[in-house]
């Protein structure tokens, strides 16, 4: 990984692809904030808490499914925030497959992720697991 940005937001982001692409999920989780709150994808009820980040580790590595993060362009806003143009790839069952979205993350004063929404249109061709599909 390149060097960590100073802006808190787009270090967390970095580090969060980072960690998550090494699948070291105890370094990925000490990212969050105990109060989180994850919408991914915004338009599914918020998950709040470091359950929400376990869930979202946790049912993104089940059998068959791997991905991996590539932030595509991180743009930092205020000294809080960042808005990143996100490409996961996956590999469900040896299938390779992408997704396109992107993603918005804040952060407190210790640099912790309070916030992730993550806008992305939902795929046609591969079927993602139940915790990233929006109701209704």
């Amino acid at each position: 990984m390149s060097e960590l940005s100073a802006h808190p937001a787009v270090a967390a982001v970095q580090q969060h692809a980072g960690n998550w692409n090494a699948q070291d999920r105890t370094a990925w989780l000490a990212l969050f904030d105990d109060s989180v709150t994850f919408e991914d994808p915004v338009g599914k009820a918020p998950k709040v808490g470091r359950a929400a980040a376990e869930g979202s580790w946790d049912n993104s590595f089940t059998e068959g499914r791997v991905w991996t993060l590539h932030p595509q362009r991180i743009i930092p806003g205020g000294t809080h925030e960042a808005a990143v143009e996100m490409l996961n790839k996956g590999t469900l069952h040896g299938e390779l497959v992408e997704l396109r979205g992107i993603e918005i993350y804040k952060v407190n004063d210790a640099g912790k992720i309070i916030s992730v929404r993550a806008f992305f249109e939902q795929p046609t061709d591969f079927e993602l697991n139940p915790f990233f599909i929006p109701e209704g």
